[in-house]
């Protein structure tokens, strides 16, 4: 009887043991920063090592000891300090790592400049490029508070290890019953760094295209020319539906799903913010921002809305204008954050608008022009 109990007990505990083995922690390597003289190498170690050292504050990382790294590049009969892209994702995959940090110090009369750089090695992408300085008598302390802003720009596109162990598992549905709506929503949006509201959207869904792509997204935007024979008073609209059509365009380079919302209606938004679906849309006609809350649902359809700059609005308040120029991105079924079209369509078409028309999804692929038109008829 004792044998048979212990046996259990050995069955019940494997599954938990094999999968805690399988749990693994993301590894990020802090290479030595690249440095022009000698004489700059105690200043790159104190550089370094804050990195380090804000990682490590972090948790649930695997620090790559740097001296390793550095033995690797004497070993190839090259300088112990990485500054290329190239070389970064050379030495991480010989070192196993999933990010490398690497960086470069100089001088600049009587100011020490650096720059520091993420990178996902299995991806080659760079994530983000942030520099800075001090003074040449700043002292360690000062250093590591430069540092720590720094590092806390990079620390949100460091991967979860779900998203390296299984990148492409798949995540169950989760939506919300369209005729019980709560009566409070918030989605819970991370904060806008240098690349604005495109990159916060991205960010909520743990999706990072790099440096690079939204540059060239910002370069896109303000080339992008309007029609030439545009009435004055439509110009701000289509100026709008443009920017909001470039964002979705975008997005569908990520895999994401993109949709304009024709005939839009206050209850339509209650169901998507409710399904921790932010709603990008143009509040003043000239910037473009997220609705990310509701509070105060009331049984004619009134309510606040809040958005992710903190404005907060009643729901009464917003124009046919406002209305016509609303876009949602979001992943595909079976991503996490993913909702099925059919879905979507569904539920927001159950709360008409003031002109009882049915709110309707259109894909951001098809002309933004038509959906205007079809607006201005109201």
């Amino acid at each position: 009887m004792r044998r048979f109990f212990i046996l259990f007990l050995s069955l019940f505990f494997l599954p938990f043991s094999s999968h805690a083995q399988q749990q693994k922690l993301v590894k990020i390597l802090v290479t030595s920063p690249h440095i022009g003289t000698d004489n700059h190498r105690p200043v790159a170690d104190v550089l370094a090592g804050c990195m380090i050292r804000e990682l490590n504050r972090k948790g649930s990382l695997e620090i790559i000891d740097r001296e390793k790294s550095e033995e690797y590049l004497k070993n190839t009969k090259r300088p112990e300090w990485v500054n290329t892209r190239e070389l970064a994702v050379e030495v991480g995959k010989a070192m196993g790592a999933d990010v490398v940090i690497y960086s470069s110090l100089g001088k600049n009369y009587d100011t020490f400049v650096y720059s520091i750089a993420f990178i996902e090695v299995e991806k080659n992408l760079i994530q983000r490029i942030v520099q800075n300085s001090f003074p040449e008598s700043a002292s360690p302390q000062l250093i590591g508070r430069r540092v720590k802003d720094d590092m806390i720009k990079f620390m949100q596109y460091i991967p979860l290890p779900s998203e390296l162990a299984d990148p492409g598992s798949i995540v169950r549905m989760d939506t919300i019953n369209p005729d019980e709506l709560p009566n409070t929503a918030e989605i819970e949006l991370p904060k806008m760094d240098s690349h604005g509201i495109v990159e916060q959207l991205f960010m909520y869904y743990r999706v990072f295209p790099g440096e690079l792509e939204y540059r060239k997204l910002e370069m896109e935007s303000m080339a992008t020319q309007l029609p030439m024979d545009l009435d004055k008073n439509d110009e701000e609209l289509v100026k709008t539906f443009t920017r909001l059509e470039n964002i979705g365009k975008f997005a569908l380079r990520y895999n994401f799903q993109a949709y304009l919302i024709q005939d839009c209606s206050t209850r339509a938004l209650n169901v998507l913010i409710a399904n921790k679906i932010p709603v990008l849309f143009s509040l003043d006609g000239q910037n473009i921002c997220m609705m990310d809350g509701y509070t105060g649902l009331r049984s004619d359809g009134a309510c606040y809305f809040k958005t992710n700059y903190n404005d907060a609005f009643e729901s009464l308040s917003l124009t046919h204008r406002e209305l016509m120029t609303m876009l949602i991105v979001l992943p595909k079924p079976g991503k996490k954050g993913g909702i099925s079209k059919e879905y979507l369509s569904a539920a927001i078409a159950r709360y008409h608008n003031d002109w009882d028309k049915t709110p309707t999804l259109v894909e951001v692929s098809h002309g933004f022009l038509d959906i205007m038109t079809s607006g201005m008829e109201n």
